[in-house]
């Protein structure tokens, strides 16, 4: 896992130079089963930049909060199920533990330089850009501060709620128990993780701002990223996508040049994990021709995962 989190910072480093260098910065994909033994699939995602990251000062590396199974999908209040949601704070985020777990690390960098207030918790505030372990009092924390960037893996959240962090660009919420979560209105968002989490439902329509989704390892039957012009990147692979599902997600995705190198990870015949995409995209008819027009005429490269845990063209 924390592998993996070292991988995320290092696709940010990618960008980075490419942003301050003007030049292509290429993440690659490698690696096989044998040869990465702490949950490989995850290894092969954005490759070995990520794990360069970690040596890298950066003033973001993630976003601090997340706490709690967020209320992602919907806006506000279709959850029906009972399920806890986070409330609405302006100018912060909010977080629910769950209750066996009171105590989190978090990472949140504002854009002013200045510490974060902590509410719920012992300690009073987070350093920006600084992992910091949180000793919750109860299962609600309030985090409050202009916040760009957010990390909160690992750490059993129920609920989450980014909604009032109208600044956020980099959300990392892998690895906790979110069962819906809401991004709606984070426009300037950059970079999404929120996969191993338990979310059927995922909404970032219209986040213009948006080039990396992963969202891999949840319970996903749908998935709209209509209206995500910048997106280059998309992981969607072990969910329950539908041929129908598929056809609208390869009908949303933006049109790319081919410098953009476009990628988009479908699904995995890895036996290790547990996979309930389609993963035939020769039919039907409509699927198909979504299929190769995405290809084609929009520039994506579409891969599968192997036996081994290797990313395959397709």
């Amino acid at each position: 896992m924390r592998a993996r989190a070292r991988l995320k910072i290092f696709s940010k480093v990618a960008t980075l130079l490419e942003a301050s260098l003007q030049v292509p910065a290429k993440v690659f994909i490698g690696g096989s089963h044998e040869q990465n033994k702490i949950e490989p699939v995850h290894l092969y995602r954005g490759g070995l930049g990520k794990t360069l990251l970690k040596k890298i000062p950066i003033t973001a590396i993630g976003a601090l909060l997340f706490a709690a199974a967020l209320v992602f999908t919907s806006c506000s209040n279709d959850s029906g199920s009972g399920a806890p949601q986070a409330p609405f704070v302006e100018g912060g985020a909010s977080l629910i533990l769950s209750s066996d777990k009171p105590n989190i690390k978090v990472t949140a960098t504002p854009s002013d330089g200045l510490d974060i207030t902590v509410e719920g918790c012992n300690e009073a505030t987070l350093t920006s850009g600084t992992e910091t372990d949180l000793h919750a009092n109860g299962t609600l924390v309030i985090l409050k501060g202009k916040i760009t960037e957010l990390t909160c893996c690992e750490n059993k959240l129920i609920a989450l709620n980014v909604r009032g962090c109208s600044a956020l660009e980099y959300l990392d919420c892998d690895d906790n128990q979110l069962a819906m979560f809401n991004v709606q209105g984070c426009s300037a968002l950059q970079s999404l993780y929120c996969s191993d989490n338990q979310l059927a439902t995922l909404n970032v329509q219209g986040l213009t701002a948006l080039n990396r989704l992963d969202c891999y390892e949840n319970q996903l039957a749908a998935l709209n990223v209509q209206g995500c012009s910048a997106l280059k990147t998309l992981y969607c692979d072990c969910n329950q996508l539908a041929a129908a599902a598929f056809k609208k997600l390869f009908d949303d995705l933006p049109t790319r040049d081919a410098g953009d190198n476009a990628k988009c990870y479908l699904y995995s015949e890895d036996p290790g994990v547990t996979e309930g995409n389609h993963a035939d995209f020769t039919v039907p008819d409509a699927l198909k021709n979504a299929f190769e027009t995405a290809k084609t005429d929009k520039k994506w490269t579409m891969y599968k995962y192997d036996a081994d845990g290797n990313a395959q063209e397709i």
